[in-house]
């Protein structure tokens, strides 16, 4: 499994929010895409979900223009997680979650098979919602929510997996264990996952390829070590940084804005 993408450009009100931009996914790796705000991270997410629409270029999935795709055999392919969206919903956790199944069940059956009821019981445990299973979604915490919306992308079992900011709204132990199964998952079962962070250090821990990004285009990518260096961050970001040696790793510590 590989998505490709080829010269994207997309449009808001004639505004650019992405420009020519090519980059390759690959199966089996977590890409982290990481930028300033309004650098164009989530408008790509929600282009390789086909929920934006391109003005120009093309995307590929295993070769094939996602263009034709049909819904349902998209559904089947991409789980994307949008960590907007709202508690409102008149649901149960469980109900919730379930719905993630729907590219899977055959249209004139009622209820859920018992394969469906297996994978959500697996899920919830393995993302720490299984007792949640009962409440509501306006009882959910920002934090509770999130886990919820990324158990139902799992659910969902797509090759390729959409992340938007999963680790918002997460106290520091839930952020490392969402990352870490996300990045298990992914290896696990090959998917192609591609991961929208604000938080460079969380981006390398847990990526395998880096895209960085700024104002709509893609400036870098590679490996975190090659793409998360003191002389990008401070152009791309207009911030002072320090190089930090922890756990053996370096990270990038701000310590004043560019002058």
């Amino acid at each position: 499994m590989r998505i490709r993408v080829e010269g994207v450009e997309v449009e808001y009100d004639s505004t650019p929010a992405l420009r020519g931009v090519t980059v390759e996914f690959e199966a089996g790796k977590v890409t982290c895409v990481v930028g300033p705000n309004g650098a164009g991270k989530t408008t790509l997410l929600k282009t390789l979900a086909r929920l934006v629409t391109p003005s120009r270029g093309a995307i590929y999935i295993d070769g094939k223009d996602y263009r034709y795709y049909k819904p349902r055999e998209l559904a089947k392919l991409v789980a994307y997680v949008d960590p907007h969206i709202s508690k409102a919903i008149p649901s149960t956790v469980f109900e919730f979650i379930a719905t993630g199944r729907y590219p899977h069940q055959d249209l004139l059956s009622a209820g859920y098979s018992e394969e469906d009821l297996l994978m959500v019981e697996r899920v919830s445990k393995e993302l720490g919602v299984h007792h949640l299973l009962c409440r509501k979604l306006d009882q959910l915490s920002s934090g509770e929510l999130q886990r919820v919306l990324i158990a139902r992308a799992l659910v969902q079992e797509p090759r390729v997996l959409l992340l938007d900011e999963p680790s918002a709204h997460l106290d520091l132990r839930y952020r490392l264990e969402v990352l870490d199964t996300v990045r298990r998952v992914t290896a696990r079962f090959g998917k192609v996952t591609v991961v929208a962070l604000h938080d460079l250090y969380l981006a390398s821990l847990y990526s395998d390829l880096v895209v960085l990004m700024e104002g709509g285009r893609v400036v870098a990518v590679g490996r975190p070590e090659e793409v998360l260096r003191k002389e990008v961050i401070e152009h791309v970001y207009g911030v002072v940084v320090e190089e930090v040696r922890v756990g053996g790793r370096t990270i990038l510590v701000p310590v004043d804005l560019a002058r």
